[in-house]
């Protein structure tokens, strides 16, 4: 097992609920998905943010206690055949978009260079797995509604939208505010807690394939895919604790991975020159034990030139082929005074 696959399957029993224990005494998830949608109405009614057409209750076919609660609203959708595994009592499923408030950036053009003032901005080439390179920050105008619903303030998971890098995520951690390109998909959470264990979440979708676009030609990851991705949701203090397990763990899988891939050049090098010392010693007469009963490398050659000899007798081969020539030792000219010497011959 390579490192990309130790860290996948760590990840995966983290998703699962096999990574640290369960408490039943914990507040569990569905209070907290209760509380956070009571939270998304309010900031709707006082117009901070749009209701996302999209959202709805989702519910297991086998459990319909909370399906029924909104039962009149007429948002709610049974997600049996979406469920790839089963999750521990107290975690509920639900999608990115139900947790978080979501907006992206704007869009990068030439045209935007009269109105509002000077802002510095991210794309999608300042944003890394779990960090961010602020050395070659671009600068474009923003006006200051752009600025209040274009950017990122410290907490927010910020997700790639395009390019081969989709589905990269970093929670921007700064004390200051950032402009962001419409590239960039801002995460904004409803609580406080859920970023980190999120961010694990969709970096192992993408790490084990599970995230790429459809139908489309260019990759990418749209706003709706994001927000519909299906989340295996445990209780805040189980999310903390995966977290907190995750970074004592991940860090020796680090290790791991570069011991590994040290390991594997050292195979590929070692292999490569005990293949050339093998052919090494074969062609010096190494490899084997010579046996002076089986004759001489000398007495073959002549048998080849007599061969040679013959076929151009029979017209089977051309008379240029005989123009070879003998090659002898210096130290050793038995063969070549056999031979004669004329220039010819040697």
């Amino acid at each position: 097992m390579n490192g990309k696959q130790l860290r996948n399957s760590i990840l995966q029993w983290a998703i699962q609920g096999k990574l640290v224990p369960q408490d039943p005494n914990e507040e569990p998830a569905s209070v907290l998905l209760e509380r956070i949608r009571a939270e998304k109405a309010k900031l709707v009614k006082e117009k901070k943010i749009k209701k996302d057409k999209n959202e709805s209750i989702i519910y297991r076919g086998d459990d319909n206690s909370y399906y029924e609660k909104f039962l009149a609203t007429g948002e709610v959708k049974c997600i049996d055949e979406e469920i790839p595994f089963e999750i521990p009592k107290g975690w509920e499923w639900t999608r990115i978009g139900n947790i978080f408030n979501h907006t992206s950036g704007k869009q990068q053009s030439s045209s935007n260079k009269n109105g509002g003032t000077p802002q510095k901005f991210i794309t999608t080439s300042n944003l890394y797995w779990g960090y961010f390179v602020l050395d070659n920050v671009k600068i474009m105008n923003f006006t200051e509604e752009e600025i209040n619903n274009c950017s990122a303030t410290k907490g927010d998971l910020l997700v790639c939208e395009g390019g081969a890098g989709y589905g990269r995520s970093a929670i921007w951690n700064y004390d200051y505010d950032i402009c962001l390109q419409n590239h960039v998909h801002r995460l904004r959470p409803c609580v406080n807690g859920i970023c980190e264990y999120v961010y694990h979440f969709i970096y192992l979708l993408k790490e084990s394939n599970n995230l790429s676009s459809v139908g489309t030609a260019m990759p990418g990851l749209s706003a709706n895919r994001l927000k519909g991705l299906l989340l295996p949701f445990p209780p805040l203090p189980e999310q903390n604790k995966i977290v907190a397990k995750l970074g004592e763990l991940l860090p020796q899988v680090e290790k791991y991975s570069k011991v590994q891939n040290c390991l594997d050049e050292l195979n590929v090098t070692i292999n490569d020159k005990l293949k050339k010392s093998i052919l090494q010693e074969a062609i010096q007469g190494k490899l084997v034990p010579q046996i002076a009963e089986e004759g001489t490398a000398q007495e073959l050659l002549e048998q080849i030139k007599l061969e040679k000899q013959k076929l151009v007798k029979d017209g089977k081969l051309k008379k240029s082929a005989l123009t070879d020539s003998i090659i002898f030792k210096g130290d050793d000219n038995k063969y070549f005074e056999k031979i004669g010497k004329t220039e010819q011959d040697i």
